[in-house]
C-alpha cells in the first residue's frame, strides 16, 4: 500500500520531471547558495531538489557533495510541511538527530531551511543554511531566506519558459518548411493544383500558402486526393464561365 508520504514523493518527483529542474545547469544556484551563506554568516548552504529517494544539492556552498539519500528531519521536513524549519541544535531534535548529516562525521548542528514552492503548488526542494556549531535560530530573518528561495523558483520558471519558447519556435519552423515543401511539390507536379490555387487566391484574396492549405483541408476532410479536389474546382469554374 502506498502511504501519504510516498504518494507526495511521487507527485513531487513528477513535478520535478515536468519542470526539468534536474537538467538545469547549477551555476546560478551555487551563487544563490553562496549569497545565503554570507547573509546568515554560516559556512554552509544548499539549494536542494528532492525526489523519491534522494536530496540533490543543485546549488551548494561550503561542501562538495552532489547530494545525500533522504534522511529524517532537516530538508525533508521542509518539503513535507511546506513551511520554514529551524533547529538551533539538530542533535537535540528527536527526528533530525538520526540524520546521517547530524549523527555522522559531518556533525551538522544549526539548521534553517525554507521550501522551494512552484507556481503549480509543489514543494520541489529547499534552500537551507547550516553550521557545525549550535546557534540560535534567527526567526526574524526567515523572510530573507524565503526571498532568496523565490529567486531560485523564478529561475526555474524563466528557464522552463525559455525552453518552451525555443521548442515552439523550432516546431513552427519545421511546420513552415513542411508547408513550403508541400506547396512546391504540388505546384511542380500538378498544373491543375496551381490553377485551383490561383482561383482561390483571386476569389478569397488570400496568398498561395493559404490557398494551398484550403485545398488540403478539403482533401483531408473528404478523404479525396488533392489533385481531384483541384480538378473539381477548376471544372466548376470553367462551367460557370461557359454558362
Amino acid at each position: 500500500m502506498t502511504t501519504i508520504h510516498e504518494s507526495d514523493a511521487l507527485v513531487r518527483a513528477d513535478a520535478i520531471r515536468r519542470w526539468e529542474i534536474r537538467d538545469i545547469p547549477p551555476d546560478c544556484y551555487h551563487e544563490i547558495a553562496a549569497l545565503a551563506a554570507r547573509l546568515f554568516a554560516v559556512p554552509f548552504s544548499v539549494v536542494t531538489v528532492i525526489d523519491e529517494n534522494d536530496i540533490w544539492f543543485h546549488g551548494r556552498y561550503g561542501l562538495d557533495l552532489p547530494g545525500v539519500p533522504i534522511g529524517p528531519g532537516l530538508c525533508h521536513v521542509v518539503v513535507e510541511t511546506g513551511k520554514p524549519h529551524g533547529l538551533a541544535d539538530a542533535s537535540r531534535d528527536p527526528l533530525a538527530c538520526s540524520n546521517p548529516l547530524v549523527a555522522g562525521e559531518f556533525g551538522l548542528r544549526f539548521y534553517l531551511g525554507v521550501p522551494l514552492h512552484t507556481a503549480d503548488g509543489h514543494n520541489v526542494g529547499s534552500l537551507a543554511v547550516f553550521d557545525q556549531a549550535p546557534r540560535p535560530v534567527p526567526h526574524d530573518r526567515v523572510d530573507v531566506l524565503e526571498g532568496l528561495a523565490g529567486l531560485v523558483v523564478r529561475e526555474f520558471e524563466l528557464r522552463l519558459a525559455a525552453r518552451a519558447a525555443v521548442a515552439q519556435e523550432r516546431e513552427e519552423r519545421l511546420a513552415a518548411v513542411d508547408r513550403t515543401a508541400d506547396l512546391e511539390n504540388a505546384l511542380g507536379t500538378h498544373g491543375t493544383i496551381g490553377q485551383a490555387m490561383g482561383i482561390l487566391m483571386a476569389q478569397r484574396r488570400i496568398d498561395s500558402h493559404e490557398a494551398f492549405a484550403a485545398l488540403r483541408r478539403v482533401s483531408q476532410n473528404h478523404n479525396v486526393k488533392l489533385a481531384d479536389v483541384a480538378r473539381k474546382l477548376v471544372a466548376d469554374v470553367e462551367r460557370q464561365v461557359r454558362g
